[in-house]
């Protein structure tokens, strides 16, 4: 078994890259956002990911990463070095909305905009939506309105570090396959020989 650096490195690149996949696919389907009421736990609603472009769009970013580590693995150097961008691409783009969403959700989601929460409000009510809306909109701080983020968009964040630094080292490795003719591995006898005694 080649214990080499090179076989190391893309070793621990490859189950970055793969962790980072499995991370950031389990947490665009987790919750990302849940609004309601204090003390009205029947009428809040959570939204996983999949229910939000936000989560579809890290969802499909997971898929991307994971095909790639797999494609990866098929293909010669310089194509590993493009896979391994596309990587750090999907990583990048996937933490920068999750930070976005995390930072934009109380701005974006509450009770008054959330419709699963007026629908559950109009039929425990019997106003009309139009009714609990202007009420909700008048007296939302006095009924203790909330807006949580959930864990799913803070586990992306994460699983997209992860594929980031796999892509990253997956990105050194194949560069630092490259001979100068800009193909393959280095074969064990290609390497220097330990000096004899």
């Amino acid at each position: 078994m080649d214990t080499s650096r090179p076989s190391n490195l893309r070793l621990v690149a490859f189950a970055l890259t793969a962790a980072g996949a499995l991370v950031m696919g389990i947490g665009s389907v987790l919750t990302w956002v849940t609004v309601g009421l204090a003390d009205q736990v029947a009428v809040q609603t959570a939204s996983p990911g999949t229910d939000l472009a936000a989560g579809r769009f890290t969802l499909a970013s997971a898929v991307v990463v994971l095909v790639a580590v797999i494609v990866s693995r098929q293909v010669r150097d310089r194509a590993r070095a493009a896979l391994a961008i596309v990587v750090i691409a999907a990583g990048s783009l996937s933490v920068i909305l999750a930070g976005w969403f995390v930072k934009a959700a109380p701005d974006y989601y509450s009770p008054v905009d959330d419709e699963e929460l007026i629908a559950a409000l109009v039929s425990a009510t019997g106003r009309t939506a139009e009714e609990v809306r202007s009420a909700l909109t008048s007296v939302i701080d006095q009924l203790g309105g909330y807006t949580h983020v959930g864990p799913g968009p803070w586990i992306v964040i994460f699983g997209g570090a992860l594929a980031i630094a796999g892509g990253v080292l997956t990105l050194r490795w194949a560069r630092g396959l490259q001979t100068p003719e800009g193909t393959g591995e280095p074969t064990p006898s290609a390497r220097t020989p330990p000096a004899s005694s």
